[in-house]
């Protein structure tokens, strides 16, 4: 993972760990890729190294940039120095981040004098050579760059826009709208013979986890409702991250949480689930079937299931209504419990 350079600011001699060193502040990203963080940072020239302090959103450039020139006139760097240049070259920055107005103010001779120079910052913009050079650079490393941030700027007259600014606008509404069909699509109610919660609540299996059940409970992974699972199940299957849709997953008992105080004041919380196991079912004929996967596609869901026959088995994608029909009649559910004001109505029916 290569640092993504975008523009490179002033070189000068700033001290770094106590140690007087030649740097060179620039815009740019940690890595390539969407997942990357784009913010400032410096270059260290006789070190043959950079560092960068950037988020993974938003991307945005006007500010990474003044956050450079902010950074240009730093004497010494220290641990939140890159931090504290971007934040406080935003316009509207936030009263919980005006600390970092009295972090560098030292280096510029007071707060007043701070303030004067990011006034002058913020004013600032590249020209129009600069930001586009800026932009593409950051774009042949697939590394995003925001519309709004850009917007703002041209809204404000203190940029033109131009076609790279437009593309990135007309992008990011694409992928907006991209985002609301597939956002209606994963909301839209499924037949119920077309419904993988139906059919595992046919099949009496419930219990099922999102989450790779590593971490903590309930914070890292956790249990989900059986009319949950067509919403979360479509979600993974849209994910591009995601190749095999959602992880069919489940606990042999159902969720139980107890509490028990250890000190004053002190309450622990633990729950208890039995196993977690791929679902499976014993078919009419004798046929095991243990469900892997569903993948959502063209209004139907495909269950990866392993199929087993005594002694031969083999692994095939299914929809639901071919599973239902391979597995047979369905014996009756068990039935519902009832509470004691129940049974004794049930007396005089």
């Amino acid at each position: 993972m290569s640092t993504v350079i975008a523009v490179r600011g002033v070189e000068s001699e700033k001290i770094v760990n106590g140690r007087r060193t030649k740097t060179v502040p620039f815009v740019g990203a940690d890595r390539e890729g969407e997942f990357a963080s784009l913010g400032v940072g410096l270059i260290y020239p006789e070190e043959g190294k950079a560092v960068v302090w950037g988020l993974v959103m938003p991307h945005a450039l006007i500010q990474s940039w003044r956050g450079m020139k902010i950074l240009e006139q730093v004497g010494a760097v220290e641990h939140g120095t890159l931090c504290a240049c971007w934040t406080i070259a935003r316009r509207d920055m936030h009263d919980s981040d005006k600390h970092y107005i009295e972090d560098l103010a030292p280096q510029f001779g007071g707060i007043k004098k701070l303030n004067a120079v990011r006034e002058h910052v913020l004013d600032l913009v590249p020209t129009a050579e600069e930001l586009s050079a800026m932009i593409t650079a950051l774009r042949e490393k697939n590394v995003n760059v925001d519309h709004w941030d850009l917007d703002a700027e041209v809204k404000a007259g203190r940029i033109s826009s131009f076609p790279l600014i437009d593309t990135i606008g007309r992008e990011e509404e694409e992928q907006r709208q991209a985002y609301q069909r597939k956002e209606e699509e994963i909301k839209k109610p499924l037949p119920r013979e077309e419904s993988l919660g139906a059919f595992f609540e046919d099949l009496n299996i419930a219990n099922f986890i999102i989450g790779p059940a590593i971490g903590g409970y309930g914070m890292d992974w956790g249990h989900i409702k059986l009319e949950e699972l067509d919403a979360i199940a479509k979600r993974d299957s849209f994910s591009e991250y995601i190749t095999d849709g959602y992880h069919l997953e489940h606990t042999t008992e159902g969720p139980e949480t107890l509490a028990a105080d250890i000190a004053p004041g002190v309450r622990m919380y633990q729950t208890s689930f039995g196993e977690i196991e791929n679902p499976w079912f014993i078919g009419a004929d004798g046929t095991r079937f243990t469900f892997l996967f569903a993948k959502y596609r063209d209004g139907h869901f495909y269950l990866k299931t392993k199929v087993e026959r005594g002694e031969a088995g083999s692994e095939s994608e299914h929809t639901i209504a071919e599973l239902r029909e391979m597995i047979g009649p369905l014996p009756p559910k068990p039935a519902a419990r009832q509470g004691f004001l129940g049974r004794v109505a049930a007396m005089f029916r």
